[in-house]
């Protein structure tokens, strides 16, 4: 795997807008805008092109490019309320994982988070892993579903933070694709290839000493990025400072992903069900053989990839959403006001009548739903995400829809969790 490294002409530490940096905003208007920002200098097309799922990429950016996605007032914050959720924390020094028992109360009613003895672990040289803080700080969470939209795959966030020169995880491989973002602090970062024959880590075991052989040696500083495809192997080293960076981890689907799409669609046919002919003659396999072959490829678009994509059989599930208190009502929608309605994931219509009076059916998640015809009005304007006033969409479907049918349709939605309503 050859070098890969971008960046700046200057080191951006004095201002962002001298050099035209952004901070991440994954609310912005503009699909890949926050993308822009977060890739800069590199194009979003330059690194879809030479870098995504290919080669690393090392890009230099402004000290505060990241600092609106988590703190350490905001990580405290967050240790502070999730202190049960042991499962969360893992604590490794030296590439080997402490015993949880260490640091937490486990045989217990109540597992607990012992928060001096984490410190007291992590002033010796211990790394602190939090699992999934996506789930738990909004920030993070717009940052995942912007890339779950983007690469159209399963994204995970998990946040690190180290003291000591000590590594916490060993030299490994990580079996996604792996973004780094240093928020704050330096670390240094060493990455292998996709081998590491010959590769000798008896010093990094005993003392932190990472192998020779690097294809990448850097320093990363805050709003500097390091993004590492699957089975790359790195390992990532403290400088004696408190060092906090965010590790995202991005499921890309991969073609066994896509075969098993292809049967569960097949669930239904008539042929799924029966037997194999093993003790019939030859002819009569063949015949069998042909039919095989031919309901497998019925209904497959010559895009198959996108195909597969946009009905619902990516590798992840829309995240779940409430609109309580009116979706456990029997009305599902506030009874007025210009709440927000907004489309919960990807979804595809798909036509299965030729008559104009004929239902659609919805895929969406991996699941079919069939609405009547006048859905498709709806699933049209709220196909974006973008979240619209249910005012908007009213006036938007002016002609073909009254405001009595919206809010039915926009109900029915709700009820089967396709869409979130926000006053």
């Amino acid at each position: 795997m050859g070098r890969a490294t971008r960046t700046s002409t200057l080191r951006p530490r004095d201002s962002v807008a001298d050099h035209g940096e952004r901070h991440i905003d994954p609310r912005s208007d503009s699909t890949s805008s926050w993308l822009t920002a977060l890739l800069a200098p590199v194009s979003v097309d330059e690194f879809l092109s030479k870098y995504w799922l290919k080669q690393h990429l090392f890009c230099r950016g402004a000290a505060d490019r990241f600092s609106d996605l988590l703190s350490w007032a905001a990580l405290n914050e967050i240790l502070e309320h999730h202190w049960r959720e042991t499962y969360r924390f893992r604590l490794a020094c030296q590439g080997r994982d402490l015993e949880p028992a260490s640091y937490a109360d486990l045989g217990v009613s109540t597992p607990r988070i012992r928060a001096k003895d984490v410190t007291d672990q992590l002033r010796r040289g211990a790394t602190l892993s939090f699992d999934a803080i996506d789930e738990l700080h909004e920030p993070l969470t717009r940052l995942a579903e912007s890339f779950e939209v983007f690469f159209r795959g399963g994204t995970k966030i998990n946040i690190y933070a180290g003291w000591r020169a000590l590594h916490g995880l060993d030299l490994h491989r990580d079996n996604q694709e792996i973004f780094i973002l240093q928020l704050d602090g330096r670390k240094r970062w060493l990455l292998y290839g996709f081998s590491v024959d010959g590769v000798d880590r008896s010093e990094l075991r005993s003392s932190s000493v990472p192998p020779s052989g690097a294809l990448l040696d850097q320093i990363l500083q805050p709003g500097d990025l390091l993004y590492i495809p699957r089975g790359c192997y790195h390992v990532a080293v403290p400088m004696n400072e408190p060092a906090l960076h965010l590790t995202l981890g991005v499921k890309n689907p991969r073609a066994i992903d896509l075969w098993l799409w292809m049967v569960e669609r097949l669930r239904t046919s008539e042929l799924a069900g029966r037997d194999l002919p093993c003790l019939a003659g030859a002819s009569e396999r063949l015949r069998y053989s042909d039919a095989l072959r031919q309901t497998l490829l019925e209904g497959l678009n010559r895009d198959v990839v996108e195909q597969y994509l946009s009905e619902g059989g990516s590798n992840f599930k829309p995240r779940p959403s409430f609109s309580f208190p009116w979706s456990a009502t029997q009305e599902l929608l506030p009874p007025d006001g210009d709440f927000l309605v907004t489309l919960n994931a990807r979804a595809h219509l798909l036509e299965n009548s030729d008559s104009d009076a004929g239902p659609v059916e919805l895929r969406c998640g991996g699941r079919r739903y069939r609405f009547p015809r006048s859905m498709r009005a709806i699933i049209e304007q709220l196909q974006d995400g973008t979240p619209q006033t249910i005012g908007r969409l009213v006036e938007a479907v002016a002609g073909r829809l009254d405001e009595e049918m919206v809010r039915t349709l926009v109900g029915m939605l709700l009820k089967e969790g396709l869409v979130a309503v926000r006053v």
